[in-house]
């Protein structure tokens, strides 16, 4: 799900979900599930998890700071779960960011999801 800030094209929220048709909303999300597991990564290791089998098509919900919005290429979809969600980190509040840099923000991931088959 996405929602709209204004003019710039800028999103509050990014939800790309890949292949499927449900659309989550943010409050969806935040309702308790059972038997959640967190895993925090180190940096740098985002990039090896779609290279591990046991791995591939076992997260629900990815969450990728904008410093980290590199790794969201068509190989990390492979360890989302069907039915899952993709959550990027908005730019809107980082400063400090000229006004062209978050204009390109948005198009930018539009493009990564496109590649990636995921929808937005």
């Amino acid at each position: 799900s996405t929602q709209s800030t204004g003019s710039s094209g800028i999103n509050a929220e990014y939800g790309i979900e890949g292949n499927r048709n449900k659309k989550s909303t943010l409050m969806e999300l935040n309702k308790p599930k059972s038997n959640v597991t967190v895993k925090l990564l180190q940096l740098g290791t985002m990039e090896q998890l779609p290279k591990k089998q046991n791995l591939l098509k076992s997260f629900d919900l990815i969450y990728l700071s904008s410093s980290q919005v590199s790794y969201f290429t068509p190989e990390l979809t492979a360890i989302l779960k069907d039915d899952s969600n993709l959550l990027i980190e908005n730019i809107k509040y980082i400063t400090p960011l000229t006004k062209d840099q978050e204009q390109g923000y948005s198009p930018k991931i539009k493009d990564m999801a496109t590649k990636a088959k995921c929808e937005l």
